[in-house]
């Protein structure tokens, strides 16, 4: 009986071993003829054969064909989504053409008025960009974005006060039924930053670290919060309350060890509370980390300037205005390291350097006037105090400096415009 029922069993499937055996018979019939004609052996793929080769190009390009086949059934979202991935392959032009074809079709969608204001304003046309940011914000109040840009361009244009109001508005935003929460609670702290920021410029260090404190309640776990550790630090350091400027110093450094600016800062905390050696270390170690940057070399050469070692300094001061030549306030200080090192024609050549910078900035003029006069070139230094005195005609040191050359000119004989 046992010896039956396996016999059975087999007749009953063979028709199914026949199938699964003709299967795999014209399978391999298949396999093998394909390698004969493919010269025996699989395909090899070149990278332009292989999509993958080159993925982020193509699926940039598929995405552009993709919307654009778009346009017919949604016009205003193909649109816009086309603007994005024309601005990620810097096609400038063509993305601003899509941003407003897309509010062409929708003028009130909110996202497509900042992204287009947002184009503009990383393309300098700042007048503009206020334009579609006020127009974001009308069609959604809530978007804090557009407050934090708003600001920053009037920061950026010495409109203090509307900047202040901009930034204050955006924190006064509830968080309540928001489309990107993190989004909004990361913008709502930058402009708790750039608010303290601007309280900071005009001295009100107290009420800087009051709305400093307050950002950092109401930042999100995933916001850098190098900068603002550090900007606590320097209010701290301006009201000499040294203690608890190391505190948010190294705070800065701890959650970003290579934090240039917390470098710079740290270091001066040191040498001014007698650090000397340690403070070197950092100004060092922020050079080491941008060899580029000219500022780190500025600060540097102050520190040298302070400990006296003026031709050090001086090498410095040298270093940053040739990196930085285009940013006024490290060409200003290199001339001012080289003339109290006594380096008086390297110190002419960067004051004329910083006039050109600012030409109408009295201060830069001022300096100009007084290394010229030093120098002997005397026609040259009444130039640039009277050029000074047109913007601030009630300087007393530009006045002071004036009167003593022109007694110099007349004991030289020398023709001045007061006579």
């Amino acid at each position: 009986m046992h010896q039956i029922a396996p016999a059975i069993y087999k007749r009953k499937n063979l028709p199914l071993l026949l199938s699964i055996g003709l299967l795999i018979f014209w399978g391999a019939l298949l396999l093998g003829l394909r390698f004969y004609w493919m010269g025996n052996k699989p395909p090899s793929f070149s990278n332009s054969d292989n999509p993958a080769a080159d993925s982020d190009n193509f699926l940039t390009r598929n995405e552009e064909m993709l919307y654009k086949s778009g346009i017919k059934v949604n016009p205003a979202k193909a649109w816009g989504n086309l603007g994005n991935v024309l601005k990620s392959q810097s096609k400038i032009s063509e993305a601003e053409s899509a941003y407003r074809n897309a509010l062409y079709y929708r003028s009130n969608m909110a996202d497509m008025l900042y992204n287009l204001g947002l184009l503009l304003q990383e393309n300098n046309r700042f007048s503009e960009a206020l334009h579609y940011y006020k127009l974001a914000i009308g069609s959604r109040p809530t978007l804090a974005s557009a407050y934090l840009n708003t600001g920053i361009i009037l920061m950026n244009q010495g409109k203090a006060e509307e900047a202040k109001k901009t930034f204050l508005k955006c924190s006064e935003i509830p968080d309540e039924n928001l489309k990107d929460p993190h989004a909004h609670k990361s913008s709502v702290t930058s402009c708790l930053y750039n608010l303290g920021k601007l309280y900071h410029e005009q001295g009100q260090y107290e009420d800087a670290l009051l709305v400093y404190k307050e950002a950092i309640q109401k930042m999100p776990r995933q916001f850098a919060p190098q900068s603002l550790y550090n900007m606590i630090g320097e209010a701290y350091m301006r009201l000499s309350r040294f203690s608890e400027a190391e505190y948010w110093y190294v705070e800065s450094l701890h959650s970003k060890t290579d934090h240039i600016p917390a470098h710079l800062t740290y270091g001066k905390l040191l040498a001014l509370t007698g650090r000397k050696r340690e403070a070197e270390k950092y100004f060092l170690k922020a050079i080491q980390l941008d060899p580029m940057k000219g500022n780190c070399y500025m600060h540097y050469g102050q520190f040298l300037l302070e400990e006296s070692r003026l031709m050090e300094a001086a090498e410095m001061a040298k270093k940053a205005a040739e990196l930085d030549n285009t940013e006024f306030d490290v060409v200003f200080n290199a001339a001012h390291m080289l003339r109290q090192a006594s380096l008086n024609e390297a110190a002419e050549k960067y004051y004329k350097m910083a006039a050109e910078l600012r030409p109408n900035y009295p201060a830069a003029l001022m300096n100009l006037g007084a290394i010229l006069h030093l120098n002997g070139k005397l026609l040259e230094a009444e130039s640039n105090y009277l050029h000074a005195l047109r913007f601030k005609p009630d300087d007393v040191i530009t006045q002071s400096n004036l009167r003593k050359l022109w007694n110099i000119m007349e004991k030289q004989s020398l023709r001045t415009t007061k006579t």
